[in-house]
């Protein structure tokens, strides 16, 4: 009998076997990648403006807030387009001309329900004029509020608008939105100054008014590429990083040109723990950059994408010689609605807790969080509250999976020849 093979001992330990297979293909938490950062406290309760540092930014959009309790708070992302332009309503509009004779026009702004001084970061002045081309005219702006007397906007460079008579010149400007009642006075360079015939003012953002968290000097090397009328050259970061300008200084003389670039992206939809897909892609840019020292003028800089890269292709027209480049980096930057001496933290590396509701469901109320400080993130801590990565088993057992089911096989096998053999 000692040659005979027990049917049961033998289907026990298949039972065995597949019990194995079953629990490594399991799903299983990871938990190693968890990490959350004390967020400052906020001054005040309202709006709080929250920018993500280097570590946070390559975890993008990964990542969510909580209170102390693991509590998950809502947020918006501040991008470009959050603050949509909104065209403002005027009332005691005064047009005519000053003690001097110099076009003027006031207004005062008749603010939206809800809304307040600085809703948005900026107000663009359309003027309608009539006049005789060419002129060039400096622009001169007072503002008060309420009960207040005029004070005059200083500027590190004077406003000017213009019409040579060859385009359609220049007939609108940016000031900052820090008064309600506005005064606007032209004062001719050259020529003479047109008559303010109509008045027309947006409030907006302007992105490239804010401020780069980072200038970074990236690697410069000159792409050769034949049969191409054009000169190129591959910049390259130590790490992927959000791109929204670029300071680029042109050996003189080069009169205006338009620079191009091509960017290697990852593929929309992947996350940073994906394999990486690339292609290259045109990063929409805008700006022209000349240096003509005869002149006295120069420009350098140009907005791009925003873009998320670690490496750019610049592209000029054939000739340019480059002196040197920089990029401009801006990070994301949350906001979201904070209680005064609260608790709260950020949470990267894992699974992401939503928060219920949409906080863009909200009335259009105000937001204007620029003339506060902004929070600040501290450093990295292991995350008790993080939802762990589910691994599932598949993705663990992949690799020798094809050999435990060839053993499996093989197991099998020897057991039917045994049965075979002992039973002709």
């Amino acid at each position: 009998m000692s040659g005979q093979v027990n049917p049961r001992r033998s289907s026990r330990g298949l039972l065995v076997l597949l019990s194995a297979l079953l629990l490594c293909c399991a799903p299983k938490e990871d938990r190693s990648t968890l990490s959350r950062q004390a967020v400052s406290p906020a001054a005040a309760s309202g709006w709080a403006r929250l920018p993500l540092d280097g570590k946070a930014q390559l975890a993008y959009p990964e990542v969510w807030l909580s209170d102390a309790e693991g509590v998950s708070i809502p947020f918006e992302v501040e991008r470009e387009g959050l603050w949509q332009p909104r065209k403002m309503e005027l009332s005691q509009l005064l047009l005519g001309r000053d003690g001097k004779e110099r076009p003027s026009a006031e207004f005062t702004l008749k603010f939206p329900e809800g809304w307040q001084v600085r809703d948005r970061e900026h107000l663009r002045v359309d003027l309608q004029l009539e006049g005789l081309a060419p002129w060039v005219c400096r622009v001169e702006v007072a503002r008060r509020m309420q009960e207040s007397a005029f004070l005059r906007l200083e500027r590190d460079s004077p406003l000017h608008l213009f019409d040579l008579g060859m385009s359609e010149g220049k007939r609108g400007f940016y000031i900052p939105w820090d008064a309600q009642t506005y005064r606007v006075t032209l004062v001719s360079t050259q020529g003479a100054a047109p008559k303010i015939t109509g008045v027309s003012v947006t409030a907006s953002t302007r992105p490239e008014e804010l401020q780069a968290d980072e200038m970074v000097a990236p690697r410069v090397e000159k792409s050769e590429r034949k049969g191409v009328a054009s000169e190129s050259w591959a910049l390259n970061l130590d790490s992927s990083q959000r791109i929204v300008a670029a300071d680029l200084l042109l050996k003189p003389p080069v009169a205006p040109v338009q620079p191009r670039f091509m960017a290697k992206v990852e593929e929309p939809g992947k996350t940073h723990r994906s394999a990486p897909t690339a292609y290259d892609s045109w990063v929409s840019s805008e700006g022209l950059i000349w240096n003509l020292p005869a002149l006295s003028t120069k420009a350098t800089r140009v907005s791009l994408g925003p873009v998320v890269t670690d490496r750019l292709v610049l592209t000029l027209p054939e000739g340019t010689r480059l002196e040197t480049v920089k990029v401009l980096i801006r990070r994301e930057v949350l906001l979201f609605p904070a209680e005064s001496g609260r608790a709260y933290f950020l949470h990267t590396g894992g699974r992401v807790k939503q928060a219920p509701g949409s906080l863009a469901a909200l009335p259009e109320s105000s937001r204007a969080v620029y003339a506060r400080e902004p929070l600040q993130l501290g450093s990295g801590e292991a995350d008790p509250q993080g939802l762990p990565i589910l691994i599932q088993g598949a993705e663990r057992t992949r690799l020798w999976l094809p050999w435990v089911a060839g053993l499996a096989v093989l197991i099998l096998g020897f057991f039917a020849w045994k049965l075979l053999k002992t039973n002709p």
